[in-house]
């Protein structure tokens, strides 16, 4: 809500997890109207846990053979393409 303001937005959209909690959407909704701008909510059915989409697919990758050694790390800045 904060940067939707700092940067003249004046559209708003919420997905994933977060987007399925009640409390969250009326808030939402409440301080949007407020605030002069328009939210966007997927319904409920498309509010699915990233973490749970992520593995499901991590299991058909390793069904499929696709695994990388303990060297492997995770990093949050890397290019997407590597």
């Amino acid at each position: 809500m904060e940067a939707a303001k700092q940067t003249g937005r004046t559209v708003l959209c919420a997905a994933g997890g977060v987007a399925a909690n009640s409390v969250i959407r009326e808030d939402l909704r409440r301080a949007c109207e407020a605030a002069d701008i328009r939210l966007y909510l997927p319904p409920l059915k498309l509010c699915g846990d990233n973490g749970a989409m992520i593995g499901a697919q991590g299991y058909y990758e390793y069904l499929a053979g696709h695994t990388a050694g303990m060297e492997l790390n995770a990093y949050a800045t890397r290019d997407i393409a590597d």
